[in-house]
């Protein structure tokens, strides 16, 4: 191991992050860090600073790249990039802002350090190379990002970016002798100690022998370098521990993918690994940890599972875990470009109803089995349904707690996984546990029973029900157009009493509504709809609210379908609410009740 400054490090090579590495994972925290750690360095009285470890990847055969005019080493960063790429940013900033000053021999370190022409000095993994690409050469990016690594490299070049505009102009006539100091501080002061991996299986060795000294990665990274801890130290054979090796780094590359295109949780995708190939119990859950284990896969003691065993099991995961993440993406972010109509639908309910990870390990069976055409897609789409309606009834009429049936949703998702029982029974047992939880009579009779306070007791059933009433009304009346109302934007200001929550002393509302009548109907659902104009409305009469079509904010103007529904009522009165209620009340049981479905 040795002690390198920055600019021993960049001169004369170049990087590149492999793509089985995680993007770029820096946030506010290590950014502020990052700045303190630089601006102390232009004290001329510390000479250095020691700011991490980068290890390398180098094999005997060393391949090259051309960059400008030279041929470079090319080499692997298998540690450390993070620190080096937000290094990177922060010279193309300050590199920048020294040329645009006009000191123009500074355009030669851009080459020596950043970039030539559309080659990068460092080339960054993934979804993030052109991004990068952008940041330095230009100071934004091109396109719109869509990765959670983009956005991530540019709030990270924004923040730099603010740190040096806020000292230049705290600095004034220093600025430019700042900038010039701060980069001589960045490339000569601060060290690291560099470390060469020249045999590929090796990294997972090195890594477990780091993080045992509390390195800091990703659960799912420390997983893949367990693996190939044990393919070093388990496979003799040349061309097999290779052959795995390539095998585990094209599999990480393809998860690492999956999940940033989803903004996805690698703890939870590894966990749904956890459950389909290991134990769906959830009390067994240790995390990372638990894979290490001598029970699952040993690294040396072979005593409870034999080596062949081991091998096994950590084949089938490998194999696995780019199909399971594929998978879990498409139902953590639907795209109605990749998945079916019918299906990107009903995800999207699931996921605006809240609780989606108990129900994780199933949708993923479930998805691999449509797929493999082991299921219809009538039945998978009944489990869809099935599963938001339990996500209503449980959780949101409910209130439940989020954890409520998670043991049998993943004994469930086992099942399915290795098809010990049929998806329909899995749905009829789903049915069950919703009348377990939200019996069907209770549930009707507090339907039916009256109004209740639903703005002040149930508002996240409220939200849940008034919005997937618009997209009844849409599909049936409005030829399935996209709703006028975010469901991200809806809350309380976009919910709106019909009968105000304070009339007007000598309104027509206190004509019409009795006292009593007024505090049983307020807050009842019969009486509140969805709006973009609250604002508008105030405590009008309802004469006003209705309005006529074409003449500016009113309900009969509005392009919200619930609220020209309410337009086509001539008063609002209590007959009225009884009216809507009913009409409401059947709805919701048709949507979402089950006895009919119960045998």
């Amino acid at each position: 191991m040795e002690k390198k400054t920055l600019s021993n490090i960049l001169e004369g090579k170049f990087f590149r992050i492999p793509d089985y590495q995680r993007g770029y994972a820096w946030e506010e925290k290590q950014w502020n860090d990052f700045i303190e750690d630089i601006d102390t360095l232009i004290d001329d009285k510390i000479v250095s600073h020691y700011t991490g470890t980068i290890v390398i990847y180098q094999p005997n055969t060393k391949p090259t790249e051309i960059y400008g005019t030279k041929k470079l080493e090319i080499i692997d960063i298998v540690d450390g990039q993070q620190r080096l790429t937000t290094c990177s940013l922060y010279l193309a900033i300050i590199l920048n802002e020294l040329v645009k000053k006009g000191l123009n021999d500074y355009n030669a370190e851009i080459t020596n350090y950043l970039y030539s022409g559309l080659k990068t000095k460092m080339q960054l993994n993934n979804d993030t190379s052109d991004c990068y690409y952008d940041l330095i050469t230009k100071g934004s990016f091109s396109v719109e990002a869509f990765s959670v690594h983009q956005n991530r490299l540019i709030d990270a070049y924004a923040f730099l970016k603010k740190h040096i505009d806020t000292k230049m102009e705290v600095l004034q006539d220093k600025g430019t002798e700042y900038l010039i100091n701060i980069f001589d501080s960045l490339i000569r002061k601060l060290n690291f100690s560099f470390y060469t991996i020249e045999v590929e299986s090796e990294i997972g060795m090195t890594f477990e022998l780091m993080n045992s000294r509390g390195k800091d990665l990703s659960s799912l990274e420390l997983l893949k370098n367990y693996f190939m801890y044990w393919i070093y130290r388990n496979i003799n054979i040349p061309d097999e521990k290779e052959d795995f090796t390539s095998l585990v780094n094209k599999t990480w590359k393809e998860v690492f993918i999956n999940i940033a295109k989803c903004n996805g949780n690698e703890d939870q995708c590894l966990r749904i690994v956890w459950t389909l190939f290991i134990n769906y119990t959830p009390k067994n859950w240790d995390g990372y940890s638990g894979f290490k284990s001598d029970e699952i896969i040993p690294i040396r003691n072979f005593s409870i599972n034999s080596k062949k065993k081991t091998r096994e099991l950590l084949s089938k995961i490998v194999g696995g875990l780019s199909i399971l993440s594929f998978h879990y993406a498409q139902i953590l972010k639907p795209n109605e470009n990749v998945n079916s109509a019918e299906e990107y639908k009903w995800l999207a309910k699931i996921r605006r109803a809240g609780n989606i990870a108990i129900y994780l390990p199933l949708l993923v069976a479930a998805r691999i089995k449509y797929f493999n055409k082991r299921i219809t897609e009538g039945e998978y789409t009944k489990l869809l349904q099935t599963i938001e309606k339990f996500t209503y009834r449980v959780f949101i009429v409910e209130g439940k707690r989020s954890n409520a049936s998670m043991t049998n949703f993943f004994r469930w998702g086992w099942e399915l996984f290795y098809e010990e029982y049929a998806l329909k029974d899995i749905i009829g047992w789903i049915l069950e546990t919703i009348n377990h939880y939200s019996n069907e009579n209770a549930f009707r009779d507090w339907l039916q029973s009256g109004p209740d306070k639903w703005y002040e007791y149930y508002y996240r059933a409220l939200k849940y029900t008034l919005y997937e009433y618009e997209l009844y009304l849409l599909e049936t009346d409005g030829k399935d157009v996209k709703p006028k109302l975010a469901w991200a934007s809806i809350s309380y200001s976009t919910i709106e009493h019909i009968l105000p929550q304070t009339p007007e002393k000598k309104s027509k509302w206190l004509d019409d509504w009795a006292k009593e009548d007024i505090k049983l109907y307020l807050h009842d659902i019969s009486n509140l709809v969805l709006t973009n104009d609250n604002s508008h409305y105030k405590n009008f009469d309802f004469v006003v609210k209705k309005g006529n079509p074409g003449e500016g904010h009113c309900y009969a103007n509005s392009d919200i379908r619930q609220e020209r529904k309410i337009s086509e009522y001539k008063s609002w009165t209590v007959d009225s609410c009884k009216k809507r209620r009913k009409e409401l009340v059947d709805w919701i049981i048709a949507k979402w009740g089950i006895d009919d479905n119960l045998e």
